[in-house]
């Protein structure tokens, strides 16, 4: 009888430790799902941020040229020119 209630005993104890393992799993998995979502959110709004400097940056060299805009901004002209071409769209 002994040999069986040890059995009994480690069987319990083997679902006891494997339902937590499970608990363990399904939270990780969904804190890393929460986490996937949260990122994919703000790697969007720094998107959206991003085209809002550019969008500003060919606004400004439009206005008053896109090398004074890169001397006032700190910036390439290169890259200036670049943003305020990409901008105005292609020559027509």
């Amino acid at each position: 009888m002994a040999v069986r209630d040890t059995v009994r005993d480690a069987q319990r104890r083997l679902a006891a430790l494997d339902g937590a393992y499970t608990r363990a799993v399904t939270n990780f998995d969904r804190a890393s799902a929460r986490r996937a979502e949260m990122l994919a959110e703000h790697d969007s709004l720094v998107t959206l941020a991003q085209e809002e400097v550019e969008r500003t940056i060919a606004a400004m060299a439009a206005e008053i040229g896109s090398d004074l805009t890169a001397t006032l901004l700190g910036l390439d002209a290169a890259h200036v020119r670049h943003l305020a071409k990409a901008r105005r769209g292609p020559a027509t």
